[in-house]
């Protein structure tokens, strides 16, 4: 065995912590010991991304552990949402299917009422620093599929500055 791939084995399996996809080979002998994901602090207003994106995390490590799994989320979870949402699943977890029971409370739990959301589409929706296909765009993610089309794009003129409804409109 030359030095470098003397080298290169250890390097494969002394990794702990971090393992980068290239590094990893089709070596069977190749045994991975730990692999961590880090995910970003949940995130309360994009549940159903955020787990996506965990979700490819796990696939990529390879982790399909339940317990690992749950304890991720856990960690990646902000106060008030341990507080709040979810202290009833963490103080007492279920003994089966931990992830998943986690995972639906944070999903059906966080979710806002159709009214709410009709609210925030009426009242609080603003152009800011976004372009405006941009707002366009989070309108309809924010109305989902229980408010029209139509609708959205008759009240998305009302949420721009009054200059841009010139232009687009006049």
């Amino acid at each position: 065995m030359s030095g470098v791939e003397s080298c290169s084995s250890w390097l494969l399996h002394c990794i702990s912590v971090t393992i980068v996809p290239h590094l990893i080979s089709d070596d069977t002998n190749t045994k991975i010991h730990k692999v961590a994901v880090t995910p970003p602090t949940f995130w309360r207003n994009k549940r159903k991304s955020w787990f996506l994106q965990l979700e490819a995390q796990f696939s990529n490590s390879g982790i399909s552990n339940d317990t690992t799994k749950y304890n991720i989320v856990v960690a990646a979870l902000d106060e008030n949402v341990l507080d709040f949402v979810v202290d009833d699943i963490l103080s007492n977890p279920p003994h089966d299917d931990k992830y998943e029971t986690l995972r639906n409370a944070l999903l059906n739990r966080l979710t806002d009422t159709e009214e709410s959301r009709l609210i925030k589409l009426l009242t609080d929706m603003e152009l800011g620093d976004r372009r405006p296909s941009d707002l366009l765009r989070q309108m309809k993610s924010l109305a989902g599929s229980s408010i029209s089309d139509e609708l959205i794009k008759s009240l998305w003129p009302q949420r721009l500055p009054q200059q841009l409804q010139t232009i687009f409109f006049d």
